[in-house]
């Protein structure tokens, strides 16, 4: 028989911890050695069968293996050889678990003097019988015996090429240390083999002991918070690798007792938690031991549809997909072998965790484990980030939006997965938002106050009762969006609707309408509610009074939908402008060659926008037209904005090409220099209030420019001095109108620049900026 292959295939089968499988292998392999007369291969066989039987516990099936191994050798007068002092090692090791300790003994006795005659004794097997003897003396409870062997058993592996035996015959001594009470010395020999053991993928089955050992002298130590994390680590991994044998329930009973020192049972993790604490106790050293070179570009946490992703599990919440797990959020140009060896290596992690295992169901597939970056947005969002249009924004759920930001990341050192997430984070754009609520206060005007009565005066109750659901479910949206909030999938909208800022009484209001009796008109409820949202619709300033204190919503809605299709005409008109000077700027040929912001659209974008987004709609469409119709002149307004700050950044070399721009009258110049005493203030006013972000940005004064640098000063009257004159004129009446207003234009434009970020506030960008300096937040172009 081929069997090399099969003793492969155990070995992937065991590293999966597919016991059942790996059992059934072992027997029909052994059947078919039997049936060819292959001595030799059932002699292998059967040592795996020893060992396999004896780590699950299924003692009568090891002893019979073990019976059957060594009639194999005796029967043929084959007692005088290494193989079989190696198969009675195993025996030996089977007949110790199984509580047949005079065998054992009689056991390694043979095995010991057999090495001693055949063996050269720095072997590493020599070692092994160390190490197991060592076992024996345990049970017997002969702990000093035990120190004995392990010491003479880590001497002989101190060199071995592979760490592993090491680790093990450390792990093995603090045992027998700890049973001494030597907690100090035991704790010394746990750190060396946690070293060296702790992380591997698939881990070994030793870890569990390791776990266990430090669970103990913590627990010697009264450190019992400690120990109950250290026998939690344990439990998993005994499972996984031997099943629930009788270590599994001695440190189950060891868990308990620390529990009950702890004043208590085993507390009941919410499940976020309970998935974080699974990453640090198994993900976290297996990422660090075996992906370090790619662990900077991965994103580990929990996110998603589950409840718990959304802090509302409840004890229900356990009945399905429920339990120990968590992403490994990966790039998209991660190479493929790579993704493959994270998901073999998640794959073979334990099964469970403070006692709960996690119930799968086949619709959560891909909830936890590894998934591209672009796939998990992609399949909740349907785009591979950030919603790029106002179409994509309309058309996707709010439920899943609320998915995406759901959940916590652990870690994501690149900030890459975050980025996208914070600027999900930061609900819709105000145009969308607007949309949005006309579209659910429209949906309540038809459903409640219109067809609700409607069917009810028909005497179709149950039609009646379909329409006050949806009348109720769209009010629950429209107070998600007052407060800007994504609104969850229907079973925790209520419960989110309840936990808005000053929506509780409303979500009460709600709920008593939706148990209301079919018989019983729930027609003045849904008036008192459709006020309360027409109410907060003025409290926005959305809506003028008049209409806003109309009976009906669509009303409402009609006025909503109106300030959204001037806010769309408005962005549609800033992008157009951001288009074409980005085209314009293109063309700029500069002293030094192209620039690298040249080939930067999204920077570009950004910052334009950031400037534009604050205008009023007649000014933005005004200068719209005047640098159309200079482009369409052959002139170039960028190239001319830029040679302008010249004058102050290399005033000789602009000296040379200053007759070639458009002269400038002193009534222009006049005007332009009063619009910067007035921005450049608030410009200084930005830098002290947000000092972080303001080390970002441009230089503020003139003084301050050289060929390196060009001044915030200097670039704004660049900036002004391509403006026609009725546009600058047009400008600056603008900029009084704030200022008399005490609006700083600088803090709205960088406001719209963090935006872009994924920042909500200039607060938010700061206290960012300040824990963690960000180069993703450039202020200046």
């Amino acid at each position: 028989m081929q069997i090399q292959q099969t003793l492969s295939r155990l070995d992937d089968l065991l590293h999966q911890c597919r016991l059942d499988e790996a059992e059934t292998l072992l027997t029909q392999a052994v059947a078919q050695a039997q049936a060819e007369a292959d001595t030799d291969s059932e002699k292998l066989l059967r040592n795996e069968q020893i060992g396999f039987y004896r780590d699950c516990g299924k003692f009568p099936a090891a002893l019979e293996t073990a019976a059957a191994a060594r009639a194999l050798f005796e029967q043929t007068g084959e007692t005088d050889t290494i193989s079989y002092a190696t198969t009675l090692l195993n025996c030996a090791n089977a007949y110790r678990a199984a509580g047949n300790y005079e065998d054992a003994f009689a056991a390694y006795k043979t095995v010991q003097s057999l090495y001693a005659r055949l063996l050269p004794p720095d072997d590493g097997r020599v070692a092994s019988l160390w190490n197991n003897l060592a076992l024996l003396y345990q049970e017997t409870e002969q702990w000093e015996q035990a120190c004995t062997c392990l010491k003479q058993a880590l001497e002989l592996v101190q060199h071995d090429p592979d760490p592993t035996r090491t680790g093990i015959s450390a792990a093995n001594l603090a045992v027998s240390l700890l049973r001494l009470h030597r907690t100090a010395e035991a704790l010394c020999y746990l750190q060396q083999a946690k070293k060296i053991l702790i992380g591997k993928t698939p881990s070994d089955f030793h870890v569990s002991a390791v776990y266990a050992g430090f669970g103990d002298a913590y627990y010697q130590l009264g450190e019992y918070v400690k120990a109950a994390d250290a026998y939690e680590k344990a439990l998993p991994e005994i499972e996984l690798h031997m099943g629930r044998n009788n270590f599994y329930e001695i440190v189950s009973e060891n868990l308990k007792q620390t529990y009950a020192r702890l004043g208590g049972g085993r507390p009941e993790e919410r499940g976020l938690r309970l998935c974080e604490r699974y990453y640090i106790a198994f993900g976290k050293p297996m990422l660090e031991r075996n992906f370090g070179a790619v662990l900077p570009r991965l994103a580990i946490g929990l996110a998603g549809e589950g409840s718990e992703c959304l802090g509302y599990d409840d004890a229900l919440s356990r009945d399905h997909d429920f339990g120990a797990g968590f992403c490994i959020w990966v790039p998209d140009d991660l190479p493929e072998e790579t993704v493959q060896q994270l998901r073999n290596a998640y794959a073979v992690l334990p099964k469970s965790y403070c006692g709960v295992s996690r119930v799968a169901m086949p619709e959560a597939d891909g909830r936890v484990g590894v998934c591209r970056q672009s796939a998990f947005f992609r399949r909740l969002l349907g785009t591979d980030g950030v919603p790029e249009t106002e179409a994509q924004w309309l058309e996707i759920e709010s439920g899943m939006l609320a998915a995406a930001c759901s959940g916590a990341v652990f870690r994501d050192d690149s900030g890459s997965f975050t980025a996208v997430r914070r600027k999900l984070s930061l609900g819709y754009s105000e145009e969308v938002r607007l949309r949005r609520l006309a579209q659910a206060l429209g949906r309540m005007a038809q459903c409640g106050q219109y067809n609700y009565p409607r069917m009810r005066q028909r005497g179709d109750y149950a039609t009646a009762q379909l329409y006050l659901t949806e009348f109720c479910k769209n009010a629950m949206e429209a107070c998600h969006l007052l407060r800007n909030q994504y609104a969850p999938y229907e079973k925790w909208l209520l419960r989110s609707t309840a936990e808005l800022e000053g929506f509780g009484a409303l979500a009460e209001s709600l709920r008593n309408l939706l148990l209301l009796p079919p018989e019983q008109d729930g027609s003045g409820q849904i008036e008192s509610i459709c006020a309360a949202i027409r109410k907060e619709c003025t409290a926005m300033d959305k809506t003028e009074k008049t209409t806003a204190q109309a009976p009906f919503l669509a009303d409402t809605a009609k006025t909503l939908a109106a300030q959204a299709a001037a806010l769309e005409k408005h962005r549609a008109t800033v992008e157009q402008l951001a288009e074409l000077e980005f085209r314009t700027f293109d063309k700029v040929q500069g002293i030094g060659g192209r620039a690298a912001c040249q080939d930067d659209w999204e920077t570009f974008s950004i910052m334009r926008r950031s400037q534009y987004l604050p205008w009023e709609e007649e000014l933005l469409e005004q200068w719209l037209a005047a640098f159309t119709a200079a482009v369409q002149a052959g002139r170039n307004p960028i190239m001319e904005k830029y040679a302008r700050m010249m004058e102050s950044t290399d005033p000789q070399l602009y000296a040379g090409f200053a007759d070639q721009l458009p002269e400038l009258s002193p009534e222009f110049v006049q005007l332009r220099e009063a619009v910067i005493a007035i921005q450049i203030p608030w410009m200084e006013e930005f830098t002290a209030k947000y000092p972080h972000l303001g080390s970002r940005a441009r230089v503020i004064h003139t003084a301050e420019d050289s060929t390196a640098q060009t001044s915030y000063e200097t670039y704004l009257r660049g900036e002004l001095s391509v403006y026609p004159f009725e546009v600058l004129y047009g400008y600056g009446r603008w900029v009084v109108s704030l200022y008399q207003a005490g609006k700083n234009l600088a803090c709205m434009t960088m406001a719209e620049t963090v935006r872009a970020y994924g920042y909500a506030s200039l607060e938010a960008a700061e206290q960012a900026c300040a824990e963690t300096p960000l180069s993703g937040i450039p202020l200046q172009l």
